[in-house]
C-alpha cells in the first residue's frame, strides 16, 4: 500500500497534482456537489442532527484521502529498476522518471559500489578454482565466470591461464651402461651412446671377448677359433700342453704347477668359510642379507673371508655374481685398503692365515629397471678348484625413492644391540627404583 498524500513531500504533491490532474477534478467536483446539498439544509437541522452531519463530512473527506492513495494515483519514486549498467526510478504506475548511470555496473536494483554495497568493490580480481577463472570482489566472494582454461597443457595459476611445460627429466650424461658390440658403453638419459665405459678385449688374442649383460666375459679357447696354432699367444697360453682346454694332460707335461686351471688339486680348506651381506645406507653398522633397493640408488657389499683352521691357505681368489640391475661396480677394498681389479671377474687376495679373516667392500648403483624383482647375489671363494659360495637378495623396487631402504631387522638388530650393551646398567636402575619405592613407603607408614 501506497502512504497517504498528506505524508508526502512537496517534490512528491507537485508530481501527483501533474500525473493526476483528471482525478484530483473529480473527486473535487464530487465533493463540491455533496457540500452544497449538505449546507442548504444546515440551518434546519437540530443539533443532534449537525453532529451527524459534521462526522459524516469528516469521515466522507478521509475516505476521500485514503481512497485517493488507493485510487490509479501514480507517486514519484516509487520503485528503482536496473536495466544496463543503469539504474531507473519509477513511478507507482511503472512510468520511468529520472536515471543514475552505474560505472561499476547495476545489480539487483542498485548501483555497485554506489548504494552501499557491502563496501565490497564488484569485479575487484580474478582467481583460480580448479582449472577456471572467476571474478572476486574486493571482500573476497565469488563472482561470475570469467574464464575456462581448455588449452593444450594450460592450467589455471595466479588468476590466469598458463602454459604448463612438460616434465621433462634432468640431461644425465653417463646415466647407464649397457652393453654394445663386444665392448660397454656410457648410455645418457635420453638412451644414446655417450662413451666407452670399458672395453672387453684383454692383450691375449686365444680368449673369446663378450660383453654380455653389461659385463665383460674372456674365454680362454685354445681350438684354433681365436688364436691360431704357433702363434706367440698360442705358444704362451695354449702350447704345447694345451693349457686351459679343461683336461688335465699329463703325457703333455702340465702339472698343478704350471696348468693349475687344468689340473687341479684339492687343498685343505675345512677351516674355510664364505659370508656375503649388503647394505644401502653408508652409514648404517649393520650389514644385512637382504636389501631394498631403487632407481639409481646405492648399494654397498661386503664379503668375509675367514680361515678357522689351523693351516694357512694360499692363493685365495674372490669373485663376486652381481645382477645386471647393479652396474658401475667400484671402491675396491681389501681390509679397508684400495686394490685394482674386477670383482666379477675375481681378485686374489693372497695368504689367508689360520684362524684370520679379510673384509672384502665394493659399492655399486642401480640403473634403469621398470618391474619389482628380487634377484640374488653370490659371492665365491675359490681355492686351487675348491670353492664355497653365500648369497644375498637385492629386492628391486622401481616406485622406491633414491636412498630409501626398507630394514626392518635392521631396527630389531639395533634394538638388541642396545640391550646387550646396557642390560647391566638397567638391572641397577630397576633394583635402585625397587628400593627407593620399599624405603619411600617405610618412611610414609612411620609418619
Amino acid at each position: 500500500m501506497n502512504p497517504p498524500a498528506f505524508l508526502l513531500t512537496k517534490q512528491q504533491y507537485n508530481y501527483i497534482i501533474q500525473k493526476n490532474i483528471d482525478t484530483f477534478v473529480k473527486i473535487a467536483i464530487l465533493y463540491n456537489r455533496a457540500l452544497n446539498r449538505a449546507l442548504r439544509h444546515l440551518q434546519t437541522m437540530n443539533k443532534t442532527t449537525k453532529l451527524i452531519f459534521l462526522f459524516s463530512v469528516a469521515s466522507l473527506v478521509l475516505f476521500g484521502v485514503f481512497g485517493l492513495a488507493e485510487a490509479n494515483v501514480c507517486f514519484y519514486h516509487s520503485y528503482q529498476q536496473c536495466s544496463g549498467n543503469y539504474l531507473y526510478w519509477y513511478d507507482s504506475c511503472g512510468n520511468i522518471q529520472d536515471s543514475q548511470y552505474c560505472p561499476n555496473g547495476c545489480y539487483n536494483n542498485s548501483c555497485l559500489n554506489y548504494n552501499n554495497y557491502n563496501n565490497c568493490t564488484y569485479h575487484a580480481y580474478r582467481d583460480c578454482v580448479g582449472n577456471s577463472i572467476y571474478w572476486y570482489d574486493s571482500c573476497g566472494t565469488r563472482q561470475d565466470l570469467y574464464q575456462y582454461c581448455t588449452g593444450t597443457n594450460q592450467i589455471c595459476q595466479y588468476g590466469q591461464c598458463v602454459f604448463q611445460q612438460p616434465y621433462v627429466p634432468p640431461y644425465t650424461a653417463h646415466y647407464r651402461t649397457a652393453c654394445y658390440g663386444s665392448d660397454i658403453y656410457w648410455y645418457d638419459s635420453l638412451g644414446k651412446i655417450n662413451g666407452l665405459y670399458k672395453t672387453c678385449a684383454d692383450t691375449n688374442s686365444c680368449t673369446a671377448d663378450l660383453c654380455s649383460k653389461g659385463k665383460c666375459s674372456n674365454t680362454l679357447k685354445c681350438d684354433g677359433s681365436t688364436c691360431a696354432a704357433g702363434s706367440a699367444d698360442y705358444n704362451s697360453y695354449c702350447a704345447p700342453n694345451h693349457c686351459g682346454n679343461g683336461t688335465c694332460e699329463p703325457a703333455l707335461g702340465e702339472d698343478s704347477g704350471n696348468c693349475s686351471n687344468d689340473c687341479k688339486t684339492t687343498p685343505n680348506v675345512s677351516g674355510l668359510s664364505v659370508s656375503f651381506f649388503a647394505k644401502q645406507d653408508a652409514s648404517a653398522d649393520q650389514w644385512q642379507k637382504t636389501v631394498q633397493v631403487g632407481l639409481n640408488g646405492q648399494v654397498y657389499f661386503m664379503i668375509s673371508a675367514a680361515n678357522n683352521g689351523s693351516l694357512e691357505i694360499n692363493n685365495v681368489n674372490i669373485s663376486a655374481s652381481i645382477p645386471g640391475e647393479v652396474y658401475s661396480l667400484g671402491n675396491l677394498k681389501v681390509d679397508d685398503v684400495q686394490v685394482s681389479g674386477d670383482i666379477v671377474s675375481g681378485i686374489n687376495i693372497g695368504t689367508l692365515p689360520s684362524m684370520a679373516t679379510k673384509l672384502i667392500t665394493f659399492e655399486g648403483r642401480t640403473q634403469t629397471f621398470s618391474e619389482q624383482a628380487t634377484k640374488q647375489a653370490t659371492a665365491t671363494i675359490n681355492v686351487s678348484g675348491a670353492t664355497q659360495s653365500d648369497s644375498i637378495s637385492i629386492n628391486l623396487n622401481p616406485s622406491q625413492a633414491a636412498g630409501a631402504s626398507i630394514s626392518s631387522a635392521s631396527q630389531t638388530s639395533d634394538f638388541w644391540q642396545f640391550i646387550k650393551r646396557w642390560y647391566l646398567w638397567i638391572l641397577v636402575g630397576l633394583v635402585l627404583i625397587f628400593l627407593f619405592i620399599v624405603v619411600f613407603r617405610r618412611l610414609s607408614s612411620n609418619a
